[in-house]
């Protein structure tokens, strides 16, 4: 066990070493500036080069590379160029309760729904409530979050005036963003939960559970979901990290304050440190959620072990 988390902690730090070099490079590759003639207030040549010297840009490329990453080894990511009286780090902490609190409640939706639906269609497999909830799973799963936002801002704030339009305050301003966020994942959910339904039900411990009188709902609770629930849990635990570090399209129709929406105008403004830092930091997130599956499959399936080994 001890290996096999030395061993996968050295794979992550690998991860984002060869993650935070690429994207370094990249957006030194970029052309332009952000005091540069499309900033959006440009600077004389004098007043360019004292910025590029105070954060550090007058040195060669691969020397700005070790000292960032010298300090980004310590969580320090430098300043913003658009907001240089807070840190990165404090950015990105003051960002993400938005987006995690939007993110997660979607996440919530999502899986709740999701695998409601998929096992009440593996419990009833190849009937019209089956077709009638794998046809609302496509259905869900090809509508882009964007467009059915601006659905629902259509319907609910602007016909019905139930509900802002955007905005952030009380949770009357979550619930738009919330469904539209995680409906459109609840069809890929259930789905997959329907598959890993069926797929254990057809197993010979299923059937030999039946031979010995257990009744259906003991068979599935007892044998069906738990081993449904490996496979399962591999598919659904890493996609709430993405989740909850924010969604551009949702993030920009509802203006709302989340990561997303920085990480998109850090981008548009070549704001090289805020793009590392929310890059680095989403790649961690999804690194150790990635590390916590796999404990998390062996201690739901006692067969597994972790690591490989037979103790």
């Amino acid at each position: 066990m001890v290996n096999y988390v030395v061993r996968r902690f050295i794979g992550i730090g690998s991860t984002l070493l060869l993650l935070s070099l690429f994207t370094f490079a990249l957006t030194r590759a970029v052309p332009g500036t952000p005091w540069g003639h499309n900033a959006q207030i440009p600077l004389t040549p004098d007043q360019e080069a004292l910025f590029r010297a105070e954060y550090g840009m007058d040195k060669p490329v691969w020397e700005q590379y070790l000292v960032w990453l010298r300090k980004a080894m310590l969580l320090d990511f430098g300043r913003p160029f658009s907001m240089p009286e807070l840190s990165v780090t404090q950015l990105i902490a003051k960002a993400l309760p938005y987006s995690a609190l939007i993110g997660g409640l979607a996440a919530t939706l999502t899986l709740s729904i999701g695998i409601t639906l998929g096992m009440v269609a593996a419990a009833h497999q190849n009937s019209t409530l089956d077709n009638v909830i794998t046809g609302l799973a496509v259905l869900s799963g090809s509508l882009p979050s964007f467009v059915l936002a601006f659905i629902l801002v259509w319907f609910f704030a602007v016909k019905l005036l139930w509900l802002p339009a955007g905005g952030w305050g009380g949770p009357k301003y979550w619930i738009l963003p919330v469904v539209a966020y995680g409906i459109p994942g609840t069809g890929g959910v259930s789905r997959w939960t329907r598959n890993c339904m069926i797929e254990a039900m057809s197993s010979d411990y299923v059937r030999t559970a039946y031979a010995k009188g257990l009744s259906r709902s003991g068979v599935m609770r007892r044998h069906v979901l738990r081993n449904a629930l490996v496979p399962m849990v591999t598919s659904f635990l890493p996609m709430i990290p993405g989740m909850m570090t924010g969604t551009i399209f949702i993030e920009q129709v509802f203006g709302l304050p989340g990561l997303g929406k920085f990480f998109v105008t850090a981008s548009t403004n070549r704001d090289f440190p805020l793009v590392l830092g929310v890059t680095i930091f989403w790649a961690i997130l999804i690194s150790l959620t990635n590390f916590a599956t796999d404990i998390l499959y062996g201690v739901i399936d006692p067969r597994v072990r972790v690591g490989g080994g037979d103790k």
